[in-house]
């Protein structure tokens, strides 16, 4: 990870996304780019006055945040609407990770208002980390949603590097089909022994394939198994798990890399229980 976009709308939480960010920038030797949007709508002289504002508060927290630090930043201010400026600048930096914050949802010109964060993530095709927490430490506690698809392989794949410290939950949600008519019990348990097969065969092939290419030792692994709707099993081990961190690939054509850009994204994205990390596919 060589480059770092971060937009900010300058808010009093906004710094949490900042000094996560910068966090990841210095512990990475990173390039970063800090992005604020002023809205290309308002009155001219507004317009001006807005940017300046805006110049004087990013050299402010710059220097808070990351005075000393050595880190290369850079700043860019520009005139636009939201998310499609973000991505932009993102392309043109060649950003590794853009990183965006969460604000106040009765905020009335919130940058992120609505599904702006769920709008970077499909037009990108770079990890986004939402981030919600204050940042006491570089995340420990990591869960990851995992179904079988691609993205949600590439998705354990790059939760390992990008927490090489953390410990890690690997979550799967799966349906019984027709539960409704498997009276029998033992119907029951041989469709999840065979949801549970696939699920170890997957992670253990993608663990031996990616592992063997590490100097680290093997990361902590835990694996949860949970009969349910992505929505109900997410949420029941967000709870259950309390994680500094939510893992989770994008595009998936099942599980829960499919149904996290439908009606559970916006839950997540639009008020995320933790930081959220949302992995494209490769």
């Amino acid at each position: 990870m060589k480059r770092i976009t971060i937009a900010t709308d300058l808010s009093a939480r906004s710094d949490r996304a900042l000094e996560r960010a910068v966090r990841l920038a210095r512990d990475r030797k990173a390039e970063l780019t800090i992005v604020h949007v002023v809205d290309r709508d308002l009155p001219a002289a507004q317009a001006d006055t807005e940017e300046a504002a805006a110049r004087q508060s990013l050299r402010e927290q710059v220097d808070r945040i990351a005075g000393g630090n050595g880190l290369q930043i850079a700043t860019e201010i520009v005139f636009g609407t939201g998310h499609a400026d973000i991505v932009a600048i993102s392309d043109k930096t060649k950003a590794d990770l853009i990183v965006l914050g969460v604000h106040r949802k009765d905020a009335f010109r919130d940058l992120f208002r609505d599904t702006t964060a769920e709008r970077v993530v499909r037009a990108v095709h770079v990890p986004v980390l939402v981030v919600k927490d204050p940042v006491r430490e570089s995340y420990g506690n990591v869960m990851v949603g995992v179904d079988f698809s691609g993205p949600s392989r590439r998705a354990v794949e790059f939760a390992i590097r990008f927490a090489p410290d953390g410990g890690f939950h690997l979550v799967h949600a799966y349906d019984v089909p027709f539960k409704g008519f498997l009276h029998d019990q033992n119907t029951r348990r041989e469709v999840s022994k065979q949801h549970e097969t696939q699920f170890e065969h997957m992670i253990e092939e993608e663990m031996a394939t990616f592992l063997a290419g590490l100097e680290e030792e093997a990361p902590k692994l835990a694996r949860v198994m949970q009969e349910g709707t992505v929505r109900q099993v997410i949420h029941q081990q967000l709870v259950k798990l309390r994680p500094d961190l939510l893992i989770i690939g994008t595009h998936g054509r099942t599980g829960v890399a499919h149904a996290f850009l439908g009606s559970v994204a916006e839950d997540l994205l639009s008020d995320p229980p933790c930081d959220v990390l949302a992995v494209p596919p490769a």
